[in-house]
């Protein structure tokens, strides 16, 4: 069963108990599925626009986001399945180290795939705060603080798995990459925030 499918109680329940899955991973991307969903409203709210144009990749971009919760935690537990493989000979021991690398670079590009939503929402929501209707300007703010909780809850989770990689060159490319969305992101919400207080203030 997809946590898609779950309530919005059973999820939070089921991300307060004692298992490891869902975690700040699964949260970042339904971060993206929220941001995604408060700037669709704010389109459809505003009247005489060109914003209509954003709403198929909100749609997309909302669909991706909740497969990434599921992702996610499905990527972790390839993780700890590694970690369970047997090493009692060198073989094992070495094959065991190979899935374990394998899971980990896996691990970090699930939630940099979730970076990348995260910034593309944000790219969306600046025009959706600019153009859109001032009276729902508090709630493509909101999207915005999504958008970025999205991103950079996402790289957490790049940065905490890359960095037990021992390929230090997919290492060093999976943190520049991270770094990189991560500074893009937050002059986003930087202006989104501007423009939201700049109409919520009068």
């Amino acid at each position: 069963m997809s946590f898609s499918d779950y309530t919005l109680e059973e999820f939070v329940n089921e991300l307060g108990s004692k298992s490891s899955t869902p975690g700040g991973g699964s949260t970042a991307g339904l971060g993206g599925a929220l941001a995604s969903s408060l700037a669709l409203m704010v389109i459809k709210l505003t009247k005489d626009s060109d914003l209509d144009k954003y709403t198929a990749d909100l749609n997309d971009m909302k669909s991706e986001a909740l497969e990434l919760i599921d992702e996610d935690s499905e990527s972790f537990d390839k993780v700890m399945s590694a970690f369970k493989l047997p090493k009692e000979t060198e073989e094992e021991k070495e094959e065991r180290s190979k899935e374990i690398q394998k899971a980990l670079k896996g691990a970090s590009i699930t939630p940099l795939n979730t970076m990348k939503l995260g910034l593309k929402v944000l790219e969306i929501a600046k025009e959706v705060a600019k153009e859109g209707n001032p009276n729902a300007a508090s709630d493509v703010g909101v999207a915005g603080l999504m958008a970025l909780s999205t991103v950079k809850g996402g790289s957490y989770n790049v940065l905490i798995n890359a960095q037990s990689l021992k390929d230090e060159k997919v290492s060093k490319e999976l943190k520049d990459e991270a770094n990189d969305i991560i500074a893009k992101a937050e002059k986003l919400a930087n202006e989104i925030e501007e423009i939201t207080a700049s109409k919520i203030s009068g």
